[in-house]
């Protein structure tokens, strides 16, 4: 257990702050002093190990009061753990851990997910960092009071034209600020922030660091930074330091100033990314691709920072080998651009969006934009926009940003009972698609218990699928638990970080969509256990979804563009090898080549039917394989399914929905049997109107 014995005190009330005023002077717990030359928070010689494995080894850092300290490393090198052993959430197995708190200071988190309260408004959830306060015990402030510290907060935070929105209101950068401002508000000591701007696109996030860099200068609150991106790292550190996957002691920049200079040479640039990258793991910081704004590459004479995120930043969104053209479709939509091309008869021209997962879930989507299907049919789609994970995928969509994305069929039914979001289903985009990558010593599902797995979301077929696999095996699926014997902690990484991860022994495995698992096979990273289309015969995993507003006000277009996916769909099935290469070649997909591939392959090697991954050869399932008819069975099927799903959440709005009645109100049905019809019916994918769901974990 860590030595509690020191004692650290946070910044005197009067401390002088740079220009831009303070928050009113701390209360009650938050009242102390720092002695010159001590620290706000420390660490020394700490080490944390889960399941037997180490994370964290012999960790040494100081944050000294003021400062930003940045930590960047791959994903798996325990950033998160580093910052949950100083926020008091994980206690460290080694060593000694000073916080704030020692010394009646306090410390706040924000995380990368705002997780703000949506029946509440801006002013509101910014005003539970004080209720918090409150109700842990500490002297309560009036309400007028607190009312009153919230708008001084939000006026000094240049957020206070938000106040009276909700959070549905919000763009995902205006969230992240309320988030900052519920931590800060209560005059923190320290505020940690884990990833808090990694769901953003790479505009919005360039935008939210140049606030967040203002808010330290006005607030002089002392900050520690978790991040993947050695750009924003260097950009808002005073200091930055380097946790490598292999554990062991933080490396620091001797001068990040100068060497932060330095980045506009190309030489420089290079030999910084090389020490970085130098001990040898697969990083979110290796850029196998030389492009525009990669830290490999001198910047553009006159190029703006803003304009290099667009591009630079997106080079960090994968941590997987990434083609040069795939950067160029990690870029900003307008949200006011037009429906229609310009000039255009709305009615034989339109203008679509599309937003998509670097997953080849997407791959009807993407190639009837390579393949001019939705341009033979009067249908203008700019160049598709990647997003790195489903909740800024979810938040364009809602804001009018994209107009057709590829979304996880459970969450799709979560937006639209759950959260209020009017979404409409235009069809199923593949069925199959995904699998279990375990670690080379994990031979079957009982290796697991006591380890921590992976999901891409709790909203998932992926978690639906494995939890039913977990209790048919007699473990127990667990969520912000330690795992011990008989079951196994959940998590949810996005799917570009999760190879990593597994390389880096974080996870003993995860589920999720191709071409991920197909990375972990060669690359040499993991093998498959398991198929998911051997569990759930057929299964959809993404569908193709709209905003109900498409179908209403525009039937039209929204059956053009289904014809187009439809159209899409049998030309993959036809030539798999074909279309790998277009996701390819074409910079739609950023994974190799030789993965893509071999998640499209017509034929499963007879190896997975011997090692297991494959036990139900008789069904004759693809690794992955494409259909657009939604069976309502299926739906039904799923919504039980997800009653009995362990989730981050609550469940109760489930309790509203009849099980029955999903498909119909959820599915745009009319417009999906029209579009199959378009290319021969049901009977040009081999299948038929109804069949009974098959499932066998």
């Amino acid at each position: 257990m860590p030595d509690r014995g020191a004692r650290l005190r946070p910044d005197p009330p009067g401390r002088p702050r740079a220009a831009g005023g303070r928050l009113p002077a701390r209360a009650g717990p938050d009242e102390g002093t720092t002695p010159v030359g001590a620290a706000v928070a420390e660490l020394r010689g700490v080490g944390v190990a889960y399941g037997g494995r180490p994370v964290l080894a012999d960790v040494d850092l100081r944050i000294e009061p003021g400062e930003l300290l940045a930590i960047v490393g791959p994903s798996g090198a325990g950033k998160s753990t580093l910052l949950r052993v100083l926020a008091s959430l994980r206690e460290a197995d080694s060593g000694q851990v000073l916080r704030p708190e020692a010394g009646g200071g306090s410390t706040r988190v924000v995380f990368q997910a705002p997780h703000l309260l949506p029946w509440r408004s801006v002013s509101g959830n910014v005003r539970i960092g004080l209720e918090y306060r409150a109700n842990g015990g500490h002297r309560r402030r009036g309400r007028a009071d607190a009312n009153a510290q919230v708008a001084t907060a939000l006026d000094e935070l240049g957020i206070a034209d938000l106040a009276n929105r909700r959070p549905g209101q919000l763009s995902g950068g205006q969230a992240q600020r309320v988030a900052v401002a519920r931590a800060v508000v209560a005059n923190p000591s320290l505020l940690l922030l884990d990833e808090p701007f990694g769901a953003l696109d790479p505009l919005t996030r360039a935008d939210a660091q140049e606030w967040l860099r203002g808010v330290r200068e006005r607030l002089g609150i002392a900050m520690l930074l978790i991040t993947h991106d050695l750009e924003e790292a260097l950009y808002l550190g005073d200091r930055v330091g380097l946790l490598h996957a292999a554990p062991g002691p933080l490396e620091f920049l001797d001068s990040p100033v100068h060497e932060r200079a330095d980045l506009a040479d190309g030489t420089a640039r290079a030999a910084l990314l090389h020490r970085f990258t130098s001990s040898g793991e697969s990083s979110d910081l290796d850029s196998s691709a030389v492009g525009p704004g990669s830290l490999a590459e001198p910047e553009p004479a006159g190029a703006s920072r803003r304009q290099l995120l667009t591009v630079g930043g997106a080079a960090t969104l994968l941590a997987v080998p990434a083609v040069a053209a795939g950067v160029a479709h990690a870029r900003e939509v307008p949200a006011d651009a037009g429906d229609d091309a310009p000039g255009a008869d709305p009615a034989e021209v339109a203008t679509l969006r599309i937003g998509y997962l670097p997953i080849t879930d997407a791959s009807p989507l993407l190639l009837a934009h390579a393949d001019g299907d939705f341009a033979s049919r009067g249908i203008d789609v700019p160049e598709p926009t990647l997003f790195r994970g489903w909740a800024p995928l979810v938040e364009a969509l809602q804001g009018g940003q994209v107009d057709i994305v590829h979304l996880l069929m459970p969450l799709a039914i979560q937006l639209r009972y759950g959260a209020g979001v009017p979404v409409k289903v235009l069809g199923w985009n593949h069925t199959n698609g995904s699998a279990l990558a375990v670690a080379h010593d994990v031979d079957d599902l009982a290796d697991l218990a006591g380890t921590t797995f992976a999901v891409p979301g709790w909203y998932s077929v992926h978690n639906v699928v494995f939890q039913k696999m977990l209790r048919d095996a007699g473990l127990e699926p667990v969520i912000d638990t330690e795992p011990g014997p008989g079951t196994v902690q959940l998590v949810v990484l996005p799917p570009a970080d999760m190879p990593t991860a597994l390389e880096a022994g974080t996870v003993s495995g995860y589920i999720v969509a191709e071409p991920f698992c197909a990375v972990a096979e060669v690359q040499g990273i993991g093998k498959i256990l398991r198929f998911t289309g051997d569990v759930w015969k057929d299964h959809a995993c993404c569908v193709t979804v709209v905003h109900e507003r498409l179908v209403t006000e525009r039937p039209d277009v929204a059956a053009r563009a289904l014809e187009a996916i439809v159209a899409a769909q049998l030309r993959i099935r036809d030539d798999r090898h074909t279309a790998a290469v277009g996701l390819s070649e074409g910079g739609y997909l950023p994974q190799p080549l030789p993965a893509i591939d071999l998640t499209l392959t017509e034929e499963q090697d007879p190896a997975y039917v011997t090692s297991g991954a494959v036990q139900h050869p008789e069904w004759e399932s693809h690794r992955i394989d494409f259909q657009p008819y939604p069976f309502p069975g299926y739906t039904a099927e799923l919504v039980d399914a997800m009653r009995e799903t362990t989730v981050d959440d609550s469940l109760d709005w489930l309790d509203a929905v009849e099980t029955g009645d999903v498909h119909a109100d959820l599915v745009a049905t009319d417009l999906n049997l029209a579009a199959i019809e378009s290319v021969g019916g049901l009977a040009a994918f081999g299948v038929g109107p109804d069949r009974v769901e098959v499932i066998a974990p």
